[in-house]
């Protein structure tokens, strides 16, 4: 068995590890970095010579640092299945056709500038075709359905992550002796809205690529979110005024409707509008409406027949024209828009209407990066800029912990329990340094043998 770390190491971008197991070789993930323009383009230009060889790709889940390389092997001549569940094959096509979309219209904005004499011409990553051809490489399988690559026995099982979200279990014999690799990808909280948890694990392993994101942090309790939210919303109904919240597209986004659902159904508040101003927010609720074999119990007993997503008073919102008759309502409604950051998205338009009315409110669903101006809101500045333009902040300004999609660090160590054994080998990777040896340190403590925080293109061959 060799190992080699291609990504998200030591960082909690980018992630892909290749697998050799008796002269097979598989791909675990395929991420596009995320970082500064020219380090993140050098990166995801890159397309190891050892890549060039390889057997599957086994893909965990739809988020853009986990699939979002995967058209530049397309681009570059790769012609091999990719095997994901049916809902990651879904949410990968519109992440990545979305990358695509960026990816053109940046490379023709570059190239309208004047260019010196000689300069070549600059060329996306790749394009929305590229993202094309990807999805006829896919092999949708359910989970729990074994794949068997040149003896290795593969199979993924519900991460509890996002929707169709995996970690993947090998299974293979080496000189009559079985074997098995654990890759956690993303794991998810424990009783989370929509989806259901993540499976427990059966047993130890003989080596686990673990994620450690929030490895050194503890996350607000999810009984505390709903209350909080609940608040949030009866303040705005009562000042008959705007709540805006900015957020993810993919996971957050639903997470927040499924809370307004469950307000509206149970009668905690009267039926207000509800706007989701995100063509790509509203396409991944879509792909959640169809999807609802994936739904938690907890999900299918609260709609029954109904569509989680469907009330007449939810709308989905695609066109500039739709946003603009949204930013019309004075309320009360809930306004749910793309970005977290607020540096970009038609949130920012919301914001230039509601930031100087102190009957409106501004309600972050999660962390926000360091200087962006969504974490200068959650700090409390009183004065911002967006576009050109400075606004004296005074509506005011929530933020609920406890939403996030992955696992803290109790949670993960929880998760990871069983494999905490003397003779199991963890190689920590997706989280910065100080998040990633605290993960590793924890499992040494709890009985695992060793754990090695890799760096970039480590290999381990056992």
């Amino acid at each position: 068995m060799r190992l080699q770390f291609l990504g998200a190491c030591r960082t909690v971008t980018g992630s892909s590890h290749l697998l050799e197991i008796n002269g097979k070789q598989i791909l675990l993930d395929c991420g596009m970095y995320q970082g500064r323009r020219d380090e993140a383009r050098q990166f995801n230009e890159w397309v190891p010579d050892v890549v060039r060889d390889v057997d599957a790709i086994i893909l965990s889940h739809g988020h853009l640092d986990h699939c979002g390389k995967l058209p530049v092997l397309t681009r570059s001549g790769l012609n091999i299945p990719i095997y994901c569940t049916e809902a990651t094959a879904d949410v990968a096509r519109v992440v990545m056709l979305d990358a695509g979309e960026i990816q053109q219209e940046d490379a023709e904005h570059l190239n309208r500038r004047d260019r010196r004499p000689g300069e070549p011409e600059f060329r996306p990553l790749y394009t929305t075709s590229d993202v094309h051809q990807t999805m006829r490489l896919i092999n949708p399988v359910r989970y729990g359905q074994s794949i068997d690559i040149g003896g290795a026995k593969i199979t993924l099982f519900d991460a509890g992550h996002i929707l169709g979200s995996g970690y993947v279990t090998v299974e293979w014999q080496e000189r009559n002796t079985p074997r098995s690799l654990l890759f956690t990808a993303d794991i998810g909280r424990v009783q989370s809205p929509i989806i259901r948890d993540p499976a427990p694990l059966n047993g130890a392993f003989d080596y686990v690529i673990t994620e450690s994101t929030y490895g050194g942090r503890t996350h607000g309790p999810i009984a505390e979110i709903e209350p909080q939210l609940l608040d949030a919303v009866q303040s705005t109904i009562q000042r008959r005024s705007r709540l805006i919240v900015p957020s993810f597209a993919l996971g957050r986004t639903q997470t927040v409707l499924w809370y307004m659902h469950k307000f509206m159904k149970e009668q905690k508040i009267p039926p207000i509008n509800v706007y989701v101003d995100s063509p790509m927010g509203s396409e991944m609720t879509e792909v959640h409406e169809k999807l609802r074999d994936y739904y938690d119990d907890e999900t299918a007993q609260l709609i029954g027949k109904e569509d989680l997503f469907a009330d007449k008073r939810i709308t989905l919102a695609s066109s500039s024209a739709q946003s603009r008759q949204i930013n019309s309502d004075r309320g009360p409604c809930v306004i749910i828009a793309s970005s977290p950051t607020c540096e970009f998205g038609r949130v920012l338009h919301h914001l230039e209407r509601s930031l100087e009315n102190r009957n409106d409110t501004i309600l972050f669903v999660g962390f926000t990066p360091y200087n962006t101006l969504g974490r200068r809101l959650q700090d409390g500045s009183k004065r911002v800029r967006v576009f050109n333009r400075f606004y004296n902040v005074a509506a005011e300004v929530r933020t609920i912990h406890g939403l996030s999609a992955h696992a803290d660090g109790q949670e993960l160590a929880a998760f990871l329990a069983p494999t905490c054994k003397p003779g199991t080998q963890a190689f920590v990777v997706h989280g910065e340094v100080d998040q990633a040896e605290t993960v590793g340190r924890t499992l040494v403590e709890r009985g695992m043998g060793r754990a090695a925080v890799p760096a970039l293109e480590t290999t381990f061959i056992a």
